[in-house]
């Protein structure tokens, strides 16, 4: 049996020659078979020329609905040229199911697209049928989509909102303060060796694995300024401890002293070696020292529990490690040392002019 579609009007030929002149390949795709097809070609043969399997011939797929060539008489352009139009009603209909969920007898916790389907037809006096192919395309036009869920960081601190609140008001104090200061402490781990990375490639960039072993492992303290951007740095070897803690507190509060600040608000996390009784032992001690020996004040405040986007200083150090360092080995921890000092040097005037807009537009209340 030899399948042919009828004769193509002028109308329907315009169309087929906007969809040769498409950049679509679908669409040309579609023209080429129609066209061959007016001609007297049969499906075989269409297929060889155009290097595609005969089914695909016999049923060209429309957006909506499925065209057939040659199905019945007439019904090949008929079906191509015409979609069926809907108000924008049943779509707000659709993304009104597909927020409030499947009811409680199906049993799931999301729509399938079929089930979507079928429960707009029931409830759309307007439509009869509508396949699963338009429901996801009307999603997807307003912007939804079947996306897995990304998980985020929870605080389990009961008293975060207290927490946050008091973060708030000393970063502001100290920031507009023009004798104080606010400063980011924070430390993390550094070795000599190549770490996960990010780089354009044909493949994905690969990184040798270390076995466990005894390797040199750095701890740099770095403490920020948040107005200037600039950090005070002092590496440790092993793993950070009160008394590491301590020496740093003592160099960088003669530093911040020798600047004439009057106190500094101290922005840190609640790290066993930064609440222990022998860091607030010495931090009591020393703020007791301060109106006698004229010595710059120290305010802390810890961050509230399992809140890292709360620490400026983590973003710095992924960033540091992921692309800069990235698959570079060093040979010594001193070239190490080198090139992470290097880098926390080069950020400053950067990073200053994004602190000074993200202020401005805080801080800037609308007329």
């Amino acid at each position: 049996m030899i399948i042919q579609v009828r004769p193509i009007t002028p109308e329907e030929s315009a169309v087929l020659d906007h969809w040769q002149r498409a950049d679509n390949v679908v669409g040309y795709r579609r023209n080429r078979i129609l066209r061959l097809s007016e001609a007297g070609w049969q499906c075989e043969a269409i297929a060889e020329v155009l290097g595609l399997h005969v089914e695909s011939v016999r049923l060209t797929k429309a957006v909506q609905p499925r065209m057939w060539i040659g199905r019945h008489p007439g019904a090949a352009l008929r079906g191509a040229l015409s979609k069926p139009k809907y108000a924008p009603e049943i779509t707000q209909q659709a993304k009104h199911l597909v927020r409030q969920g499947p009811p409680a007898e199906q049993d799931r916790a999301t729509w399938t697209l079929k089930d979507l389907s079928e429960a707009l037809a029931t409830q759309c006096e307007q439509v009869q049928q509508v396949s699963h192919e338009t429901v996801r395309r009307w999603l997807l036009k307003a912007g939804i989509r079947y996306r897995r869920a990304k998980e985020w960081l929870t605080n389990p601190d009961p008293l975060d909102s207290l927490h946050k609140r008091q973060w708030d008001r000393l970063l502001v104090l100290a920031c507009q303060a023009p004798d104080g200061a606010a400063v980011w402490l924070d430390q993390s781990w550094f070795v000599h060796w190549p770490y996960r990375f990010w780089a354009w490639a044909e493949k994905p960039p690969q990184v040798a694995k270390r076995w466990v072993e005894k390797v040199d492992t750095l701890a740099l303290y770095a403490a920020m300024d948040d107005e200037s951007q600039e950090t005070f740095l002092d590496w440790a070897t092993g793993q950070p401890n009160s008394d590491m803690t301590i020496a740093f507190l003592d160099q960088l509060m003669d530093h911040w002293t020798a600047r004439g600040n009057r106190f500094i608000v101290l922005f840190w996390d609640r790290a066993p070696w930064h609440k222990s009784k022998q860091t607030r032992h010495w931090i009591r001690t020393y703020n007791q020292r301060t109106k006698r020996e004229g010595l710059t004040r120290l305010i802390l405040c810890y961050l509230p529990t399992r809140s890292p986007w709360l620490m400026p200083l983590e973003a710095v150090f992924g960033r540091l490690k992921h692309q800069v360092l990235g698959d570079r080995i060093f040979e010594t921890i001193a070239e190490l040392q080198a090139a992470v000092e290097r880098q926390f040097r080069k950020r400053v005037a950067q990073a200053k002019k994004h602190r000074d807009q993200t202020w401005h537009e805080r801080l800037s209340v609308p007329v």
